[in-house]
């Protein structure tokens, strides 16, 4: 049975580019983060590569850990999530799909 992240790719990011995502925290307290890129990565027949960057605020910052996510049009999902760098704007995480393509058959 296929996943939710199963129907997500990098096209579907690129839809909800400048939306804000709902992530839980372990406290309770929702922390939200705005989707700012979608990357995608050289394009193979067998391999999809893409990276999402989100930009939260400077506080409190997350661990790299997998996340709940949670979006308006997208749902509840889980990714893994690292913080990248920080600026005056707030902490830059990435979210990297590195997988093997369905067979379309």
């Amino acid at each position: 049975m296929a996943g939710p992240l199963d129907r997500f790719n990098c096209k579907v990011f690129a839809e909800h580019l400048h939306t804000t995502f709902k992530i839980h925290r372990d406290d309770g307290a929702p922390l939200l983060l705005k989707l700012t890129a979608v990357k995608e990565g050289e394009a193979s027949p067998k391999v999809e590569m893409f990276a999402l960057h989100f930009l939260g605020p400077q506080t409190p910052r997350l661990n790299q850990a997998i996340h709940r996510f949670e979006h308006d049009k997208l749902g509840t999902f889980e990714l893994f999530l690292t913080a990248i760098g920080a600026s005056p704007a707030g902490i830059l995480y990435e979210v990297v799909f590195n997988r093997m393509r369905k067979d379309q058959a």
